[in-house]
Order: C-alpha cells, then sequence, then structure tokens
C-alpha cells in the first residue's frame, strides 16, 4: 500500500530537478547519485548545445521530466 501511495505521489509531479557531474564524454554519461547514471538516450539539450559543451567535471542542472525518463540539461553549475 505504502509503494502504491509513493507511485501515485511521483506520478502527479510534474517535473523535478537535479545536480549532476559529467562523468565520461565518449559515451557521454552524467551522474546523479551513487547509483544513477544517465546516457546520452536519457539527455535533452537545448539547441545549440552538443556533448561537446561539457568537460569531464562539469556539475550540471537537470530537469526531469514528469515518471523520470527524460532530463533536460538546463545549464552548468556555476557560483556568483
Amino acid at each position: 500500500m505504502k509503494q502504491i501511495a509513493e507511485n501515485v505521489f511521483e506520478a502527479r509531479r510534474p517535473a523535478d530537478w537535479y545536480y549532476g557531474k559529467v562523468i565520461s564524454l565518449s559515451p557521454f554519461q552524467v551522474q546523479i547519485d551513487q547509483k544513477t547514471v544517465l546516457e546520452k538516450n536519457f539527455l535533452a539539450v537545448r539547441t545549440g548545445v552538443s556533448a561537446s559543451s561539457f568537460k569531464v567535471g562539469d556539475k550540471l542542472i537537470l530537469l526531469r521530466k514528469q515518471g523520470g525518463q527524460e532530463y533536460l540539461i538546463l545549464d552548468k553549475k556555476g557560483a556568483l
């Protein structure tokens, strides 16, 4: 029952954001936690941005689509 309630709650959230770190360029991979590594088929970028825009170690801001199947790379994380 608890799992069903968690699934319903998760499905209602239209999007969520995450931080990720580029860990590989070929193949392009972004790690968002200790267990989750995203490959390019789960990632989308804005027009004019490509994998070559990033380097290993870059910290990224990601927006996760509802359901968690696709992540949009919004930008690199920076400091003020």
